[in-house]
């Protein structure tokens, strides 16, 4: 156990809302744990993204003290308290690891246990380490305190039943020595190595937003080099291996340019679309395999270019089932690049392509790439705005005529 006055831990930098859970389950007599990444993420500086809470509360009675909740989960049961903005804190019940005999990938655990025995089934020791809200003291079980210190990533226990059990692991310890700088231990780099081939038995949807969350999360220069050197990213993405594959590629080394603008622009608290960052990926690739078609001047070539991207990028991509709106939208945007790659003098935008959806997005791939898209739409004002139609005037009906008086 870590005291107050030995960690850097406040409760000013904790969620509000993940305050109010806290304090009530603990005014009820239940423990109450912030636990998970948020607790590495204080120590080390870094503003978490999610506050997660434990505790020994079953679901349902975490269920009866939030009226605002749900209990949600199949493999899990957990529940989500949710407050204004969309906030969602989750609440899990402390759990003990399966039992050992039990060798199923994925398998179903809702065993409740102690902290002790939570601690112990999560994925690495940096994950694994709870704030104590009755004494603010950091509860430590597993040695992360020192590998924290240290700048180690290791997997609670035995890495290579840790990541056989759940080979989403894998990607996660990749992701938090790239995120934090820190060194894989030698157990925790063969177990990767061993098991990343599973990433394949795991649902396409978790694959997908464990991705994203890579490509996405601040990190993804660093990143994509840890995810070369390991080969997860060739487990990922089998296709990306012909070109990111050998050592020095410099279509990999151009790629991770890309990244590291991105990382920057996350770190100003950028808006990004998913599909920028996704067809930036790919980019190196597509330019290196346009060399090989006939990509005439004028209207012809950007045709041709689009068609090209629409053919190559579904190829590139479909080891992971990426949302169809994020491809379809990758589609786009990289299709409209075809006017800032070959450009000709005088060329301005089609009124079409300036009034389309995706046109703010395609701006900001070009900007990504060293090029200014809106320059070539004219200027503001005059191409983005459609003609209104004046109503039409109806010519006021004519009364009829009074009908001649009978004659007498």
């Amino acid at each position: 156990m870590i005291p107050r006055p030995e960690h850097k831990i406040s409760r000013k930098k904790v969620d509000p809302d993940a305050l109010k859970v806290l304090y009530r389950l603990h005014r009820h007599g239940f423990k109450a744990f912030l636990v998970g990444g948020s607790v590495r993420d204080l120590e080390v500086g870094k503003k978490p993204k999610d506050f997660d809470v434990g505790t020994d509360a079953r679901p349902q009675q975490v269920h009866k003290l939030f009226r605002n909740s749900r209990v949600i989960g199949r493999r899990f049961r957990l529940v989500q308290v949710f407050f204004r903005g969309g906030k969602i804190i989750e609440v899990s019940t402390f759990r003990k690891a399966s039992d050992p005999d039990d060798n199923e990938v994925l398998g179903a655990n809702n065993t409740f246990g102690s902290p002790a025995e939570d601690a112990m089934r999560r994925d690495l020791t940096i994950n694994a380490m709870f704030y104590n809200i009755a004494d603010f003291s950091v509860v430590d079980f597993v040695d992360g305190w020192d590998d924290l210190k240290n700048g180690r990533v290791r997997a609670v226990g035995d890495a290579e039943t840790r990541f056989h059990r759940d080979p989403v692991r894998v990607l996660r310890a990749v992701r938090h020595a790239a995120r934090l700088g820190f060194t894989l231990t030698p157990e925790t780099l063969e177990a990767i190595n061993i098991n990343r081939h599973a990433l394949e038995l795991c649902p396409t949807s978790r694959i997908r937003d464990e991705l994203l969350r890579d490509l996405m999360g601040g990190a993804c220069a660093d990143w994509l080099e840890l995810a070369h050197d390991t080969q997860v990213l060739y487990s990922l993405l089998p296709t990306l291996e012909p070109y990111y594959g050998e050592n020095g590629s410099p279509l990999r080394s151009r790629a991770r340019v890309f990244m590291s603008k991105v990382d920057k622009a996350i770190a100003k608290k950028r808006e990004l679309d998913g599909s920028v960052v996704l067809a930036l990926l790919f980019w190196p690739i597509l330019e290196e395999l346009a060399k090989d078609i006939d990509l005439p001047p004028g209207r012809a070539g950007r045709i041709a270019w689009a068609n090209f991207v629409r053919e190559k990028l579904p190829e590139l991509a479909s080891p992971v089932a990426f949302a169809k709106r994020m491809l379809e939208r990758a589609h786009q945007i990289s299709g409209v690049m075809a006017f800032v790659l070959n450009q000709e003098p005088g060329l301005r935008l089609p009124k079409k392509i300036t009034q389309k959806g995706y046109f703010d997005t395609a701006c900001e791939l070009a900007r990504f790439l060293d090029h200014n898209l809106r320059a070539l739409a004219g200027p503001p004002g005059k191409t983005a705005q459609k003609r209104r139609r004046r109503p039409r005037r109806r010519r006021p009906r004519k009364k009829p005529e009074a009908s001649a008086a009978p004659e007498a």
